[in-house]
C-alpha cells in the first residue's frame, strides 16, 4: 500500500474520525498529508490542530490544520493565518473560535508555521518580496495545493489572515498572489510604502484593522524597520496612508466614513472586480489582538468579509 495512502487509512480509522468535537488535539506529532485520486468523491477526515508538513522546495515546512465534517463534494473554502513576529509555537488569537466557526460554516484553518532558524535581519516572514524572497508566498501556494491534493478545496474562496508580522504579510498576499486569493483581512499590520513589486492582476478584497494607540505598529506615522532587522524591507507605512494606497490600486469610485467615540470604520467599495477596501480604527486599542469589533466577534467580523468574495466574481 502506497505509504500516504496508508497514513490516509490510519486517519481514517483513528480517534480523529468522526465529528469534529470528538477529534484530538495535536499531540505534538507531524501528520503526511494523504494524496487521494479524487478528494471530492469522500468525506473529509476531520482534525482540529493537527501539526501537519510539507515539502517547499526541498525543505519541510509545517503548519497546523483544522478541517471540519462535510458531506462528499462539499468545496471547502480555505484561511491561511499568519502568526506575528515570534509566535510560531503559539496559538494564533482566536484560534478556537476560528476552529469552530469553521465547523459551523464548513471552511478549512491552515496556520502557517514560520521557519524556526531565520536570523533578525531575516525576520520570521519574508516581506516586500524580491527575486530572493519569495520563499513565504510559495510555501502559501504550496498549502494550498498540497492540501487541495486530500480535500476538496474550493480554489475561488482562498482566504488569509494574519496579526502583527503575520499582518504584514498577508499584504505580499495581496501583492503577489492576488491572482489566486480572493481577499484578505488582519490586524496590527502594514507594508513598505516602496514595495519591490505590487502588482493587481485581478482584484483582492481587503480589511486592515488596526489600534491607533498601537505602540509597535504606529498608526499615525511611517517608521523604518530597527538596524539589523528585516534587512531591506525599508520604510513602513502609516496605516491611513495604506489604506489610501490600496483604495487607489484597486480604483475604488465610493467611499463611506462613519465615526464613533471607540472606532473609524471606512469603506471603499465600487473598486476593481467588484472588490471593497474596508477598515476599522481602534480609537483606544493598541497592539493587542481584540475580542470584538463594532460589537462583533473579531473571528467572526473578519469571516464575514472574507466569505463575501470569490475569485470567479473577482
Amino acid at each position: 500500500m502506497n505509504f500516504r495512502i496508508l497514513i490516509a487509512f490510519l486517519l481514517a480509522s483513528s480517534s480523529i474520525s468522526g465529528c469534529l468535537g470528538a477529534s484530538e488535539e495535536d499531540s505534538g506529532s507531524v501528520v503526511i498529508l494523504p494524496i487521494l485520486e479524487d478528494p471530492c468523491t469522500i468525506s473529509p477526515v476531520p482534525v482540529t490542530q493537527t501539526l501537519t508538513s510539507i515539502e517547499v522546495n526541498g525543505i519541510e515546512r509545517e503548519f497546523r490544520l483544522s478541517v471540519p465534517t462535510s458531506d462528499p463534494g462539499t468545496r471547502l473554502p480555505l484561511v491561511i493565518a499568519f502568526h506575528g513576529g515570534t509566535d510560531s509555537q503559539e496559538d494564533f488569537a482566536q484560534q478556537a473560535q476560528f476552529d469552530q466557526l469553521g465547523e459551523q460554516e464548513k471552511f478549512v484553518m491552515a496556520y502557517a508555521i514560520a521557519e524556526q532558524d531565520r536570523t533578525a535581519a531575516e525576520g520570521e516572514w519574508f516581506l516586500n518580496t524580491a527575486a530572493t524572497s519569495r520563499e513565504d508566498n510559495e510555501f502559501a501556494e504550496s498549502i494550498v495545493d498540497e492540501l487541495s491534493k486530500s480535500y476538496c478545496i474550493d480554489q475561488d474562496r482562498l482566504y488569509s489572515i494574519g496579526y502583527s508580522l503575520g499582518a504584514m504579510f498577508t499584504y505580499e498576499i495581496a501583492c503577489q498572489l492576488n491572482h489566486r486569493f480572493a481577499a484578505t483581512a488582519s490586524f496590527a499590520g502594514t507594508m513598505p510604502i516602496s514595495p519591490e513589486s505590487c502588482d493587481l492582476t485581478a482584484g483582492i478584497g481587503i480589511m486592515h484593522i488596526h489600534g491607533k494607540l498601537d505602540y509597535i505598529i504606529y498608526y499615525y506615522q511611517d517608521w523604518d524597520w530597527k538596524e539589523g532587522e528585516h534587512e531591506g524591507v525599508g520604510t513602513m507605512s502609516e496605516v491611513p496612508a495604506l489604506i489610501d494606497y490600496w483604495a487607489d490600486k484597486s480604483a475604488c469610485q465610493a467611499t463611506v466614513s462613519e465615526n464613533t467615540l471607540t472606532e473609524e470604520h471606512i469603506v471603499h467599495s465600487e473598486c476593481k472586480d467588484g472588490v471593497r477596501i474596508e477598515h476599522y480604527g481602534l480609537q483606544f486599542r493598541d497592539h493587542n489582538w481584540p475580542n470584538n469589533v463594532d460589537g462583533v466577534p473579531t473571528y467572526e467580523l473578519m469571516w464575514n468579509f472574507l466569505s463575501e468574495f470569490t475569485r470567479d466574481s473577482n
